[in-house]
């Protein structure tokens, strides 16, 4: 209870993380107290987070954070794909309900309230890079399909690897397929 009382607001909490203070059922009932004494609250099997009070009321987690938070505890790499992805760069305006990711680690869906987050165990070749840039475009740009990669999409494309200044991006790029090659060579600074 002191280590919850001492968290930051949004603070994520598993019942791994407390298992050598005793039994995974006594951690459980643990947990459950410190919900109902509305310390915190259960996301999802497992999963407890600190809640964040402003003066408008409750502030829900992001599920970004969330995932990260799995993939640090499972000590595994994840990198958003699809309707993720291509929000992310800017593909897409619509913000996904659920969210997908592919990771080192093992294939699962986790039910967080109405929404879930999506994990699906990819081939190393995915995590090869340096950089974190061209993963994400070859993923946003994967959702959204060869065909539909118009003026727009470009502008955001270029937007996108502007802002984020990655070292690694010439030297990644030859790891997306030829068709997405293209697409960034279009838009990335020489």
């Amino acid at each position: 209870m002191k280590s919850i009382d001492n968290s930051r607001p949004h603070s994520v909490f598993f019942i791994s993380d407390y298992t050598d203070l005793g039994s995974a059922e006594t951690i459980r009932k643990i947990l459950h107290e410190a919900t109902i004494l509305g310390l915190l609250e259960k996301a999802g099997h497992g999963i407890y987070i600190k809640p964040k009070i402003s003066r408008f009321g409750n502030v829900p987690i992001p599920l970004e954070k969330i995932a990260r938070e799995i993939a640090e505890r499972d000590k595994s790499e994840i990198l958003p794909t699809g309707s993720t992805a291509a929000n992310l760069i800017g593909l897409s305006t619509q913000v996904p309900m659920n969210l997908s990711y592919i990771t080192t680690g093992s294939t699962r869906s986790i039910k967080i309230g109405e929404r879930k987050i999506s994990f699906r165990h990819a081939s190393p070749k995915n995590f090869a890079v340096k950089g974190r840039v061209i993963p994400l475009l070859i993923q946003g740009i994967r959702e959204i399909g060869e065909n539909n990669v118009s003026g727009a999409a470009y502008e955001a494309i270029r937007l996108f690897i502007d802002r984020q200044q990655d070292p690694y991006l010439h030297e990644d790029l030859h790891l997306a397929p030829v068709w997405i090659q293209k697409i960034i060579k279009k838009v990335m600074p020489q």
